[in-house]
């Protein structure tokens, strides 16, 4: 797992900051986005994150409520940096999904849940379907 935020993508044309909206109670921050310099609205994110290799793909964990109560609900999601697209590729309830590495057009993930268990899975990006454009 990446638990260490790149704030540039390896070819350095891109750079992601955090600005600090918030943490869950007993849990970990959340954040609000930049890339660019232009902010990703109506959304929140982790502190996870990876560059694809060759900076066609970041990767994110998004966070999709703060409710101590519902959550957590977290999202596995893909900007597609060429495209200026988005998509969220896969969703845990009660628990944190994050990127571990990407092998060309595949990603690798890990979901844990909050019972404790782990699971790691891979999806190829050039399978999703669900790409919209980003809102900056």
């Amino acid at each position: 797992m990446n638990s260490t935020p790149k704030y540039r993508s390896p070819d350095g044309k891109h750079k992601l900051s955090f600005i600090l909206e918030g943490e869950i109670r007993y849990g970990p921050s959340y954040y609000k986005l930049e890339l660019n310099g232009k902010p990703i609205k109506n959304r929140i994110f982790g502190f996870v994150n990876l560059w694809h290799p060759e900076s066609r793909f970041l990767a994110l964990q998004e966070w999709l409520t703060t409710d101590y109560q519902e959550g957590p609900i977290t999202s596995l999601t893909i900007i597609d940096l060429k495209e200026m697209l988005i998509a969220n590729i896969s969703t845990l309830q009660k628990g944190f999904i994050s990127p571990i590495k990407f092998e060309e057009d595949v990603i690798l993930y890990q979901k844990d849940y909050s019972f404790g268990q782990k699971r790691e899975f891979e999806m190829d990006l050039r399978t999703v379907k669900n790409w919209q454009k980003m809102i900056l």
